[in-house]
């Protein structure tokens, strides 16, 4: 239940010290290995919880997994934002529509495993996702020809992937009159609402994060099981700051692990039918799937901690598109405006842009939701999941933004925790990155030049029909502001910017134009 401890870390450095990893495909010890494999392809019997339990009561969403799976190879990546797994094919009639594969466990994308579970009416194929599903993306150092027909090479195991459609695969099959749909539709490209199935009534989707250089990232001690001991932090808001250990284990959670034996009693079992608290002891108890994802997630942090930032300068003709003559201005500029909050000092050289400190909502002003998440409080569903260190904070724990790193921001955009800030061009090609790149930086230090002056709303695109609790429905126009129905109570007080996704860190506004360019290529360099 621990984080990256020391010892762990050290297993990694030790096992990689000969060879530099930066993605999946290169050499690694046997251990590192086993954690690559769990990482790319283990569910721990997630795969009921999304083939069943989410498809009936109290659920009752049939996410479209068997559209994307079926979809053409050709056009997945296109239509969906997924990565087909190279060992595939196309399949026919005889696979059931999925590709063909060499893994027979295996959906056709990278991450999204196909199981035969025994069931009271025979075996029956179902699908479970892996972290890979999400944090694999294509390699923006390596990119292929065509997004849809990747190699191996083309992948690099934790660089998130920014172009994942997850509102097309939870709505697709809904209609746009059901208010989920309209929620789901409100996410963008490469975000994911957490919170979404797990209810904590707050529309609040966060990216998909990525993760480079683990060991340089600041230790910090955690005193939740009595010794201290040295962990990382994470969670866009600090509320996986446990260590990656217990970390993974809640996302595991989120992605079906023991849903039946361990989750769906505790979303409404405390008073007013609201939630409860996953148990470690009972859910060890009633779980073998548990049991075994605590004594995997310590070699798939291990194998975590191998990988590395893209570097622009790698990609075809990366090095032509930084302009050289302005990056000792631009560290300069860094250091003067962006340091405090975007700098771990830099220990032995290694600096990964970020002291990985949070800081008030106020602080930072971006969108107020992705911030206020319920569920790692004391009492709810994750509480046994988060530091201590969360819990006692005002407020009991939300409320709060992590100074991300800015490694291979270059090829990240667009930027801010729900991935508003830029224009989104759904092109992975190095040219489009940098595209992509250049909006959000120029909206990040020019809010002005933001849509509206930083007022996106995301709205509804056809009329809603919310049900009154007495049989009836409310019926909302189109052009409704989601958050206005979506997190009711919580999070829609647009005085607040509840509703505005790209305002706020408006840091850096005061630079001069030269500055702000200077800023601009040196962190293409990272």
């Amino acid at each position: 239940m621990r984080g990256i401890t020391l010892g762990v870390l050290a297993l990694a450095l030790a096992a990689c010290a000969d060879e530099p990893t930066t993605d999946s495909t290169q050499a690694l010890s046997p251990a590192l290995k086993h954690g690559r494999d769990v990482w790319f392809n283990e569910t721990f019997g997630g795969e009921k919880f999304f083939s069943v339990i989410v498809q009936g009561p109290p659920f009752n969403l049939p996410i479209a997994l068997d559209l994307a799976l079926t979809s053409p190879r050709a056009t997945r990546f296109t239509q969906w934002g997924l990565i087909n797994d190279p060992d595939c094919t196309p399949g026919d009639a005889t696979t059931g529509g999925f590709d063909r594969c060499e893994d027979p466990e295996s959906a056709g994308v990278i991450g999204v495993r196909k199981k035969v579970v025994q069931t009271v009416a025979g075996p029956r194929v179902m699908i479970g996702v892996s972290c890979a599903s999400c944090h694999a993306g294509l390699d923006p150092a390596n990119p292929p020809a065509d997004p849809n027909a990747p190699s191996w090479d083309n992948i690099h195991a934790t660089v998130g992937n920014q172009y994942i459609n997850i509102a097309r695969i939870f709505s697709a099959h809904l209609s746009p009159n059901d208010p989920r749909y309209q929620v789901f539709n409100s996410w963008a490209a490469g975000t994911v609402d957490t919170t979404a199935i797990e209810s904590d009534h707050i529309n609040n989707p966060g990216i998909i994060t990525q993760f480079f250089n683990v060991p340089d990232r600041p230790f910090f001690d955690l005193h939740d099981e009595g010794t201290p001991i040295h962990v990382h932090r994470g969670g866009q808001g600090g509320e996986d700051d446990a260590g990656c250990e217990k970390a993974a284990l809640r996302v595991y959670f989120n992605i079906g692990m023991c849903a039946a034996e361990c989750m769906v009693g505790h979303l409404a079992n405390g008073p007013g039918g609201s939630q409860t608290e996953i148990d470690d002891a009972q859910c060890s108890a009633a779980c073998p799937d548990y049991v075994r994802a605590k004594s995997e997630v310590g070699g798939m942090c291990a194998f975590m901690a191998t990988t590395k930032p893209p570097k622009l300068a790698d990609a075809p003709g990366g090095e032509a598109a930084i302009d050289s003559a302005v990056l000792d201005r631009g560290k300069q500029v860094f250091n003067l405006a962006c340091a405090g909050c975007h700098s771990n000092g830099g220990p032995g050289g290694h600096d990964v842009l970020s002291n990985d400190l949070v800081a008030p909502w106020p602080v930072v002003g971006t969108n107020r939701c992705r911030s206020m998440t319920t569920n790692w409080k004391e009492g709810q569903i994750w509480g046994q999941f988060s530091s201590d260190e969360y819990k006692q904070r005002p407020g009991g724990g939300p409320g709060f933004y992590r100074n991300v790193p800015l490694l291979g921001i270059w090829a990240t955009a667009p930027f801010f925790h729900n991935n508003r800030l830029g224009g989104y061009n759904g092109d992975p090609s190095v040219a489009g990155r940098l595209a992509a790149y250049d909006d959000a930086m120029d909206q990040l230090l020019n809010p002005t030049h933001r849509e509206a002056f930083g007022m996106k709303i995301m709205r509804t695109n056809a009329p809603v029909f919310i049900p009154n609790g007495s049989g009836g429905f409310i019926m909302l126009p189109a052009g409704t502001p989601v958050n206005a129905f979506a997190s009711k109570g919580f999070c829609d007080n647009p005085l607040l910017g509840d509703y505005f996704e790209n305002m706020g860190h408006n840091f850096g506004a005061g630079l001069s134009a030269s500055d702000k360019y200077a800023l601009k290529e040196w962190l293409k360099t990272k």
